[in-house]
């Protein structure tokens, strides 16, 4: 089975922002990590990469740190790797200002759409 994160609507960008730095953050503080976690982490910035690109900073346009979404905003995830950032999602140290939208996500993640492979 896989799993389908389509990144549309008004709280798309946000969305897709809130998966990336729950890969990065909560990836990171994890302890230690298997090389098949460490192999689902990649795939899945991969495929958050597959529908994003290099944004350049303000302050120097040749910056590569941050990522902006594109159209098509459609990630076909396995449901081991969707597994994985589910619950990056539910560990990241959210702050109290992004509760609302991490509430939000983890809404949105569980109604994903199910695709039997």
């Amino acid at each position: 089975m896989t799993r389908v994160l389509t990144f549309d609507g008004a709280k798309g960008p946000k969305r897709f922002e809130l998966c990336r730095t729950a890969l990065l953050n909560a990836g990171d503080t994890k302890g230690e990590r298997t090389r098949e976690t460490i192999r689902k982490e990649a795939r899945l910035l991969d495929a958050l990469d597959t529908v994003s690109q290099l944004a350049a900073t303000e302050t120097d346009p040749d910056a590569r740190a941050l990522r902006g979404a594109l159209d098509p905003l459609s990630v076909t995830l396995s449901q081991d790797d969707f597994d994985l950032l589910s619950r990056y999602v539910d560990t990241t140290p959210w702050l109290p200002r992004a509760a609302r939208d991490a509430v939000d996500l983890q809404d949105w993640l569980s109604a994903a759409a199910k695709v039997d492979a």
